[in-house]
């Protein structure tokens, strides 16, 4: 129990931060319906005349698509999260994937489940930096290898995010 109002705390730190924090406008400008479009086909996902898609769970829920500012051309974070289950479908948090234009249409460069995406202030090969966020008290970092984001085998703690200008997603 402790361990979970830990982890419970931390995340909540780390909402409460982001709630401080204004997230940059992708530099590709606004997204088209042809955007949205191929972003959902890239993801084979099917959305309703609403825009809602199906979780894992079987809910029609409405996803999010936010715009985040790698460095390197027009990126949006995708995050499916809603519906009174999602905590079975995707952990503590919303399902994510984050997705960079190209020129023909859009890539998936970096996804995960039940967490919170924070852009980081450090860059490596010309994009920022991205940690893994909560629960917890230290959270993995990702960096660019030119084609996608991967582990770079260390962490970052809360103490130390709490002192970066970072941006938090959703």
């Amino acid at each position: 129990m402790k361990k979970f109002l830990a982890a419970t705390a931390a995340l909540l730190s780390l909402a409460f931060a982001a709630c401080d924090r204004q997230v940059a406008a992708a530099d590709a400008g606004p997204l088209t319906d042809e955007d949205r479009a191929a972003i959902f086909g890239t993801l084979k996902l099917s959305a309703d005349a609403k825009g809602r898609v199906m979780n894992e769970c079987g809910e029609l829920v409405t996803p999010q698509i936010l715009p985040a500012e790698l460095g390197g051309g027009g990126a949006v974070l995708f995050a499916i999260s809603g519906g009174p289950t999602t905590a079975g479908c995707y952990g503590d948090g919303p399902d994510l994937h984050l997705l960079m234009r190209e020129a023909k249409g859009w890539r998936e460069v970096y996804s995960a489940r039940g967490r919170m995406l924070v852009i980081l202030p450090t860059y490596t090969g010309g994009m920022r930096d991205i940690a893994d966020g909560g629960p917890g008290l230290s959270f993995p970092v990702w960096t660019w290898n030119g084609t996608h984001y991967e582990p770079a085998g260390r962490e970052i703690s809360d103490a130390e995010l709490s002192k970066l200008n970072a941006t938090y997603l959703p």
